[in-house]
């Protein structure tokens, strides 16, 4: 069983004019905003990995500073100069991506990992104060990054992966935790519930997520499994808190097979603050 992985939550959201903004608020009613970003995040991380004669080929001090401030948006369509563009950003007059939600559909493939890596990298790089005209920089590094798109003839099982759920409780009294959980990428459906412990009165919430399995459709140039997954939330007289469906993105977070690749960003559901990680052996 082969993976390649990614970092980004897939749940569809309804909302024309929806805001993430910076480096930890990924936004669970912007999803797309929520991918870009954390896109972002791939990108320095692999270039803070790039060295040339023990020097590093980049310095990231200003991409990342750039990561972490800037507001990012998506709207349905995003228009420039009268043409439809996939992103684009105001520097210097404010420090603001908008991207394109209907194109995002398209980036977000897993055979457009690069296309989808430069653009969020080009965006990132002019708020950073580099001028990215013709993606000339943003096209250089990304060739030295050699990142590849996944193969549509490769049999993945699953796309995307999660086995570790970060749980903490929006407000409780002290001494009132909720401790993470783990998940099983081997089996196409699980249940994982977590509860608060300790004295938590009406604090106390449990958690209920239900893993399912689904093929990915010829449409969508990836051939293999997916998993998503149902969370409910429950307070102490089991009355539903919260609830909604995460698909993590499908294969675009091509990372080595070491390590700890996150999923989602922070995701606030009935009092709980939830993110899911693929924590690799």
């Amino acid at each position: 069983m082969r993976f390649w992985f990614i970092v980004i939550m897939t749940f569809l959201s309804s909302a024309a004019h929806a805001v993430a903004a910076g480096w930890d608020h990924g936004n669970a009613g912007d999803t797309v905003a929520s991918e870009f970003i954390l896109s972002g995040r791939d990108v320095l991380q692999r270039l803070e990995l790039l060295f040339e004669n023990n020097k590093p080929v980049f310095d990231t001090t200003n991409l990342r500073a750039a990561i972490m401030t800037t507001e990012v948006v998506s709207e349905d369509h995003v228009m420039l100069d009268g043409f439809e563009r996939d992103a684009v950003n105001y520097y210097p007059t404010k420090r603001l991506i908008k991207v394109n939600r209907s194109r995002w559909t398209d980036l977000r493939r897993s055979t457009e990992t690069k296309a989808r890596l430069r653009l969020v990298l080009h965006e990132y790089l002019w708020i950073s104060g580099v001028d990215d005209t013709n993606f000339v920089h943003s096209e250089h590094l990304i060739e030295l990054l050699n990142i590849s798109n996944y193969s549509p003839s490769i049999w993945w099982n699953p796309v995307n992966p999660a086995n570790y759920v970060k749980a903490q409780l929006s407000f409780a009294p002290e001494g009132c935790t909720i401790q993470p959980g783990k998940l099983d990428v081997k089996l196409s459906a699980e249940t994982l519930v977590m509860e608060s412990t300790g004295d938590c009165k009406d604090s106390y919430r449990e958690v209920q997520i239900v893993k399912q399995t689904g093929v990915t459709p010829p449409s969508s140039n990836a051939r293999g499994l997916f998993h998503k997954y149902e969370i409910t939330v429950f307070d102490k007289t089991k009355t539903v808190k919260g609830e909604m469906i995460f698909e993590p993105e499908w294969g675009a977070c091509l990372l080595p097979e070491k390590g700890v690749c996150q999923v989602s960003g922070k995701m606030t559901i009935g009092g709980v603050e939830l993110v899911f990680w693929f924590l690799r052996n």
